[in-house]
């Protein structure tokens, strides 16, 4: 049963001219929450007066949400999936450009080089295809994907994606609230940073620079209070997007396994890659960008057949390359941009990608046998 003024104290602490909220405080909202102690009201003023302090953005507020979701969530036990750790790469969203699924076709293209892919993702909230939406059009059952038939699937699929509502039940809680607000929440940042699964690499895109600095701060402090030695790559691309862009310059934060912070920028050019303008990788519907892919990774269709690296490929043949290759450095199978665009060329062109997609499906099927 909901308490109508359990978070009261909270909301007026927001409205101080001085905001007094403590991540701890911010920590307890969320469990009050997640509880199903609070009502509707209290919980669309809370997170509207939140949002409208920016304490949201903070890193030490992202980290304590980050924190308390997991502690709601189906997490995976490390010791029922490899010791070693996963990788992923997911973005934020948010960022207005409405680009082709790339990071879920980077991910893809990864496992087919060997590396074991665990991408986290969710339905379309800002754009036209989320990653949940083009692999469902692919044929995959999202939902059979649990953290019961998680440790089966990945014994035989080096390829599998978590979808978020299967695994974050507590988020149910504010879906309708955040659906009626129709603003961005704190809960609009955190999908990146609460995978599952335990991760060995990651690669988050955000959409600002501003949000780029507070999560790879939030990310070394996760790192550092769990313990946990990850190599993380923190992407914005400077045109306003939240994956390595196919023009312009791109920001990067390396986060270490030490949970030091490197940043730098890249460009298209440092993969040996031409430019795209954007309008050249837009999304389609979740239906088209499958069946783009599924050209793609058949290599079936003369406009998205590689020839070489850098030789008048298709915009979305790039773009997805580039995306590869930052997570297989963030990953440690390749030593630099272009060993890592050479490793996803490869991937794509010998059948490994597309061989890693229908693995993925087969796991799938064989979990639901057993």
């Amino acid at each position: 049963m909901s308490s109508p003024n359990v978070l009261t104290p909270y909301i007026k602490s927001l409205f101080l001219e001085h905001p007094n909220l403590t991540p701890n405080d911010l920590a307890m909202c969320l469990r009050f929450i997640f509880k199903g102690l609070v009502n509707d009201t209290q919980i669309a003023a809370f997170l509207t007066a939140l949002r409208m302090t920016g304490l949201d953005h903070k890193p030490e507020y992202i980290a304590a949400a980050v924190s308390t979701i997991l502690e709601f969530s189906n997490v995976i036990s490390p010791d029922s999936v490899a010791p070693e750790g996963y990788i992923d790469i997911v973005g934020t969203g948010g960022d207005g450009q409405n680009t082709f699924n790339v990071s879920t076709s980077a991910a893809i293209v990864a496992a087919g080089i060997g590396l074991p892919v665990c991408k986290h993702g969710g339905k379309a909230s800002t754009s036209t295809s989320g990653s949940g939406d083009l692999l469902k059009c692919l044929g995959i059952d999202l939902m059979h994907v649990t953290a019961e038939t998680v440790p089966e699937i990945v014994k035989s699929s080096n390829f599998c994606f978590l979808f978020a509502p299967a695994f974050h039940p507590g988020m149910g809680k504010v879906a309708a609230i955040r659906a009626q607000l129709g603003i961005p929440t704190i809960f609009n940042i955190l999908g990146p940073l609460i995978n599952p699964i335990p991760l060995k690499a990651k690669v988050l895109g955000v959409y600002s620079e501003a949000l780029g600095e507070a999560y790879a701060e939030a990310t070394a402090k996760l790192e550092a209070e769990r313990k946990i030695h990850q190599k993380s790559i923190v992407v914005f691309g400077e045109i306003g997007l939240d994956e390595v862009s196919p023009i312009g310059f791109t920001k990067i934060w390396v986060v270490d396994e030490n949970a030091k912070i490197t940043k730098s920028r890249i460009s298209p050019l440092d993969f040996g890659l031409p430019e795209h303008e954007l309008s050249l990788v837009k999304s389609g519907t979740p239906e088209e960008n499958a069946e783009i892919l599924l050209h793609i990774l058949r290599q079936d269709k003369p406009e998205y057949r590689i020839k070489k690296v850098g030789a008048n490929n298709h915009p979305l043949v790039d773009y997805i390359l580039m995306n590869t290759a930052i997570l297989a450095f963030a990953a440690g199978k390749a030593s630099n941009w272009k060993e890592g665009v050479e490793l996803a060329r490869v991937s794509i062109v010998s059948g490994s990608a597309l061989k890693a997609l229908d693995g993925f499906k087969d796991a799938i099927e064989k979990s639901k046998q057993q």
